[in-house]
């Protein structure tokens, strides 16, 4: 299972998933469920947006396989 760890960074960070969800352009609902881990699937641009948002260029500081 692939786990993200969106939440753990934004926690470091001082930032929100509502700042997350503004600063990538997704919406918040998307935003929040990914954080939570409570959504099956995950398109890559939606990923790809978190990750330009956060200044991340490796998907392994986003995600965990369990």
């Amino acid at each position: 299972m692939i786990k993200v760890k969106i939440i753990d960074i934004l926690e470091k960070r001082g930032q929100s998933i509502y700042w997350l969800a503004k600063k990538s352009d997704l919406s918040y609902p998307t935003v929040f469920n990914l954080c939570k881990n409570d959504t099956r699937s995950v398109q890559f641009e939606t990923l790809e947006k978190i990750m330009l948002a956060l200044e991340i260029d490796d998907f392994n500081k986003i995600l965990k396989i369990e």
